[in-house]
């Protein structure tokens, strides 16, 4: 019987560490050469403990050359919680690891060794706000100003979410409602 309840705790407490991946615009601005892509980031939080991950970052030219930068990973970061929303920071030079798209040759991170990173990221469940700041001046004459807006995909069964949006929100009461009332 103990071993029963500890493997519930062991699959609960595995459910709680799992990231969400959150998918939306990235915005690159090079020494004010702005480029846009779709990408997703994965954050996780446990017990008040943060993992970020950016993988696969490429810069693209404005010719529409790719060039391959690399994972930004930064993990064991303190989060707080206000308003609904989780704050993470880093300020500290990290190595950008190689990517893994088959379609990048060539992936510059690993070569440029520890790259100065100032991140500040806002995220719950359902969406993620992230602002990365990477002062590469003094090797490349170059300032990397990283913005990230996204969301996380709904999530089905969710206690509450009366109408299915993955959100438990007003909508939920207002369904609620309408159908004591018996509209639709």
């Amino acid at each position: 019987m103990k071993k029963i309840f500890v493997m519930l705790a062991a699959a609960a407490c595995s459910l709680a560490a799992m990231a969400t991946d959150y998918t939306g615009k990235l915005t690159v601005n090079v020494n004010d050469v702005v480029s846009e892509m779709e990408t997703t980031i994965s954050v996780d939080e446990s017990a008040g403990v943060c993992n970020f991950d950016l993988k696969n970052f490429v810069l693209v030219a404005e010719d529409g050359n790719k060039m391959g930068v690399g994972n930004i990973s930064l993990h064991n970061l303190a989060g707080n919680t206000a308003y609904g929303f989780t704050n993470i920071k880093f300020n500290d030079k990290v190595v950008i690891t190689e990517g893994d798209l088959e379609e990048v040759d060539f992936w510059m991170g690993p070569i440029l060794g520890e790259v100065p990173v100032v991140l500040n990221a806002d995220f719950n469940a359902q969406a993620l706000s992230v602002n990365i700041d990477i002062d590469m001046m003094d090797t490349l004459e170059q300032v990397i100003k990283v913005n990230f807006v996204g969301t996380a995909p709904a999530v089905p069964g969710l206690k509450g979410d009366v109408n299915g949006d993955g959100t438990v929100d007003v909508s939920d009461v207002t369904t609620v409602i309408n159908v004591m009332l018996g509209g639709k």
